[in-house]
């Protein structure tokens, strides 16, 4: 009879199926009538051992190493000495810790983390008690711990080259070895990059092997952080001469030293290079270059060249959530008065809103057409940053649909999201040295009733900062319509244990109730301000606040038919096809309504 159970063969071919059909199927393999095939693949003595099996213990193992470093890091990052060295040792008690190779991999790793934050002497104490145990270290970590005692010893690196050349010429220290020995002497020991040459040159003479591209980008990374491009430059060369094909990486690591003023011309070579090779930038050369630009202070350049990149989207190169970080940072730093007379006159900024519509034609590109999928650039981060942008320039019509994008695009906002409103509205209450600042603007904010009541009962003098913002989060929350206010007739408000966690920024992400409380205030803040507007009177407040809203939303969300014709034209690929062709799909129709502003 077969057996079902039996623990060398688990059947792990019916983990998908009930037992019973599993039951019922196998009697059938007893019959003549099932196929030979099944019947043999049953009873194979490798089903237990196959490959997926083996791939499936491999990362059980690296999750329990990697939860095991967790911990450890966790304490390492505070400067838990003593704490750190406690869990490793009480973590490996456990029984998930007992297999003999995820002990091995759990103490070569430790070593290395220790060592990463220079407690070199618990590092070799981990070591001792992985030999110990039985576990020989690997031919890596033993170099690595070698130098350690070396470096310490008060001896220079020319020594440590002489001990390195036993274990560099041992067949068994491949690349991978290689590689992590150079990242440890470059960012733990502050190894000269002159002498990191000198150690892959002896091992490239020794073994004979052409150095793989991973290699050669740290060697590139290390020279350019030093200041010696030079050095870099010879790197790139060696990684054409040696290549058959060529991609943008090497030449992204160049680029990265080349950020500075002085430097405009190497920047400029560098592309003519790519050029000639025939290699087309990629987005993180593109976003290297307008990050290069912007620190610089090239607004101009940096505009060409995400112009170039939006020019050129599609679904292999579509700007992402870092592309869209450096030009909203761009916009906030032309604000500033020092950038005005020179970076911003020159350039000739776009509108925001313009940038804004580019974002979230990107994010439709990526998504499909779906606003509610989720993509690498509408993050919350860069929302944040559209919305402080749209803040500082008070276009708070425009403010207003970035919540509308963080609700319909189901982006979790943060407290971030609540300080970028809050804490200016606190600033601007408290200017003029006192505790609240008398006008019709703070009036209309805070509303009228409250504020002719605290001003009557002779109060505003006593307010302190938590007041205010707990007052303005209880008018946000209450206020959610423009030309009325909600009264408050006492000047004691308490805000609830769930409001203070968000305005002290304890929690993570915030409730759909918590986004109305900010567009609540947004709309407060029009209305606040309109007494400084040139406004008709006879027209109300909340016709006005309407019609601009959503001229603004026509103005920053992407063109309904344009989009479709990108869809339809093919450039997106058949899956954004497929989008459009099935008008019996009542999700597709809801979707496409967007394109067309409805």
């Amino acid at each position: 009879m077969l057996q079902l159970w039996s623990p060398c063969r688990p059947l792990h071919l019916f983990h998908i199926f009930s037992l019973a059909p599993t039951l019922s199927h196998v009697r059938g393999v007893r019959t003549a009538v099932a196929p030979k095939r099944l019947w043999n693949r049953l009873n194979s003595p490798g089903i237990g051992t196959s490959h997926f099996t083996l791939k499936r213990k491999v990362t059980a193992r690296r999750i329990k190493v990697n939860r095991f470093l967790f911990n450890i890091d966790k304490h390492l990052s505070r400067g838990e000495w003593k704490d750190a060295w406690d869990s490793l040792y009480r973590r490996m008690e456990l029984p998930a810790m007992s297999d003999s190779k995820t002990r091995f991999d759990a103490y070569e790793h430790a070593v290395t983390l220790f060592s990463s934050y220079e407690r070199f002497r618990e590092a070799s104490d981990i070591q001792k008690t992985m030999m110990d145990e039985g576990f020989i270290p690997s031919l890596s970590l033993r170099t690595r711990m070698a130098s350690v005692a070396v470096l310490t010893k008060g001896a220079q690196e020319k020594d440590l080259l002489e001990l390195l050349q036993g274990p560099l010429s041992d067949p068994a220290f491949d690349e991978l070895a290689l590689h992590q020995l150079l990242r440890f002497l470059g960012d733990t020991m502050d190894f000269s990059p002159s002498n990191l040459d000198l150690i892959v040159q002896f091992w490239v003479k020794l073994h004979g092997r052409i150095l793989q591209r991973s290699t050669l980008s740290y060697l590139i990374q290390t020279h350019v952080k030093r200041g010696q491009l030079q050095d870099a430059k010879a790197w790139l060369r060696r990684t054409l001469n040696q290549s058959a094909t060529f991609d943008a990486a090497p030449f992204a690591d160049l680029i990265t030293g080349f950020l500075r003023r002085k430097h405009t011309k190497e920047l400029t070579a560098t592309i003519l290079k790519m050029q000639k090779a025939g290699v087309a930038p990629d987005l993180v050369v593109f976003n290297t270059i307008i990050f290069g630009h912007i620190k610089r202070l090239h607004f101009k350049d940096a505009l060409a060249t995400y112009n170039l990149l939006f020019s050129s989207r599609g679904k292999e190169l579509t700007p992402d959530k870092y592309t869209f970080t450096n030009m909203f940072t761009m916009y906030l730093k032309s604000l500033r008065p020092e950038f005005q007379l020179y970076s911003v006159k020159k350039a000739k900024l776009p509108p925001a809103r313009e940038l804004y519509n580019n974002l979230i034609e990107c994010h439709l590109i990526k998504t499909g057409g779906r606003f509610n999928l989720s993509s690498n650039t509408l993050t919350t981060s860069v929302l944040n940053l559209a919305l402080r942008l749209f803040l500082r320039t008070r276009d708070y019509e425009a403010a207003y649909n970035v919540f509308q994008t963080f609700r319909v695009c189901q982006v979790p906002a943060n407290p971030t999201t609540v300080s970028i409103v809050l804490h200016p509205l606190l600033a601007k209450i408290r200017k003029g040295g006192q505790p609240v600042a008398k006008g019709p603007w703070v009036r209309t904010l805070l509303g009228s009733g409250w504020y002719e009541n605290a001003e009557a009962n002779d109060a505003l003098s006593s307010l302190t900062e938590s007041d205010i913002l707990e007052r303005l989060w209880v008018v946000g929350s209450a206020g959610s319509k423009l030309d009325s206010e909600p009264q408050y007739s006492s000047l004691s408000w308490h805000a609830n244990a769930a409001d203070r966690r968000v305005i002290n920024g304890k929690i993570d992400r915030l409730a759909s109730t918590d986004l109305q409380a900010l567009e609540n205030l947004v709309r407060r803040m029009f209305v606040a301000g309109a007494h400084s507007m040139d406004l008709d009177p006879s027209i109300p407040t909340t016709v006005v606040w309407t019609r601009r809203v959503d001229e603004a939303k026509q103005e920053m969300m992407p063109d309904g038919g344009a989009m479709r014709s990108y869809f339809l034209s093919g450039k997106a690929g058949k899956e954004l096809k497929k989008l459009a062709e099935g008008p019996g799909d009542r999700r597709r129709r809801h979707d496409m309504r967007y394109h067309d502003g409805g």
